[in-house]
């Protein structure tokens, strides 16, 4: 058995132990993959990311391309200000490199869920559920292009009424949007759910499974 075999199985084994409870043994292992993780991430950053930049700057510095150079500083300056959020007394000084970092991340993610999720969203609802062809079609039955047409017009008003029920608008007991909310809330989002995190624990089964095969190498 190699040592990667054997940590590997000890660690499993440790993980495994939250089974019965919070407990010595896990929060060792969870520890020790921060405590990892963090020191990776740490060595990549800097050997990858700023020594590398530090030596494009001053390579940029001696050929006097002070176009990119600029722009270096200045990231440079706005990491190392973020440093001072460490000190109580002087964390104001980080707020500036971290309210640029916020902005843009928040930009970012608004703009990936515009483009990248809400838009196909709001297009592959107008769009049948299945792509059948012309032949494809003709092949079919009555009722089977009658439950082709019923579970797009369901994906649409699903979509529909689950938009509509996070509006920011409040909404009697008695008032018909009450209704929307319900559908909505309760019903929609909870299938959704509910398949989110069927397909979370049968991807989470089949790695235990195979880690579990791990242990008995051929």
């Amino acid at each position: 058995m190699t040592p990667e075999f054997i940590l590997g199985l000890v660690f499993t084994v440790l993980v495994l132990t939250y089974i019965i409870g919070d407990n010595v043994l896990f929060r060792l292992a969870v520890y020790i993959l921060i405590g990892a993780g963090a020191a990776y991430a740490a060595v990549v950053v800097i050997f990858d990311v700023l020594w590398p930049g530090i030596q494009a700057a001053l390579a940029r510095a001696a050929a006097r391309d002070f176009g990119l150079l600029i722009i270096e500083v200045i990231a440079l300056l706005l990491g190392v200000l973020v440093w001072f959020k460490a000190s109580p007394r002087l964390a104001w000084i980080g707020n500036v490199p971290m309210g640029y970092l916020i902005g843009v991340g928040v930009a970012t993610v608004l703009g990936g869920a515009i483009i990248g999720t809400l838009g196909p969203q709001i297009v592959a609802t107008g769009a049948p559920a299945y792509t059948l062809s012309g032949e494809e079609v003709a092949r079919l039955s009555s009722d089977a292009l009658t439950l082709h047409r019923l579970v797009t017009f369901v994906v649409a008003v699903g979509t529909i009424v689950t938009l509509l029920s996070f509006g920011y608008f409040r909404v009697g007991r008695t008032n018909p949007l009450q209704l929307v909310n319900i559908l909505g809330r309760r019903f929609f989002l909870m299938i959704a759910l509910g398949a989110v995190f069927a397909l979370v624990f049968m991807a989470s089964m089949t790695l235990l499974i195979e880690r579990i095969y791990s242990f008995f190498p051929r």
